[in-house]
């Protein structure tokens, strides 16, 4: 009995040092590494994107003022939101409530003033930061909001992009020690 045992653990470990020089040999083999065959394989998947020139400015060719802020930001109740213009002569930030009964109504440019936040002392409206940290804006809770941006060139065109802005409520986990 104990013969039988021995030559099936020999004949399991010449199994295992077979599969293991099989192995070896079809790794070093192959001539793709993984990342080639991954991007082949997710290319078809991809989604085509057109790089836009960041440093374009108000005015310029090629400038698109729907390509000043992105479609949705997305902040915690306990985080800020910091943004950036792009360069240009003049700045006017807005932040607006979409939840609220009243609606905002567009009035040229800029839309009715009653919907507006008051933001902080803090955030400067008329620069090209704009930035604020989401527990210091009275009123401003868990919901919806649209975030407008208004850009002045030099020769005193208006640009305008306007985004999403969805507050959330961030949960932390906290440890109670004994």
């Amino acid at each position: 009995m104990k013969k039988l045992v021995k030559r099936i653990g020999k004949l399991y470990f010449l199994l295992y040092m077979l599969m293991s020089i099989a192995g070896g040999i079809t790794l070093s083999s192959c001539q793709n590494n993984v990342i080639p065959m991954l991007e082949k394989t997710n290319k078809h998947f991809a989604e085509k994107e057109v790089p836009y020139d960041t440093s374009l400015k108000p005015g310029d060719e090629g400038f698109d003022e729907k390509a000043m802020l992105l479609s949705n930001y997305y902040v915690g109740n306990r985080m800020s939101l910091a943004l950036v213009a792009p360069e240009a002569a003049s700045y006017y930030w807005s932040l607006y409530s979409l939840e609220k009964e009243e609606s905002a109504v567009w009035v040229g440019v800029d839309k009715v003033l009653e919907t507006e936040f008051t933001l902080p002392l803090n955030v400067d409206q008329y620069g090209k930061y704009f930035q604020f940290y989401v527990p210091e804006v009275p009123n401003l809770k868990i919901g919806t909001y649209e975030i407008v941006l208004v850009v002045t060139d030099n020769e005193g065109n208006k640009y305008m992009d306007s985004a999403e802005v969805i507050v959330y409520d961030q949960f932390f986990i906290e440890t109670l020690e004994e």
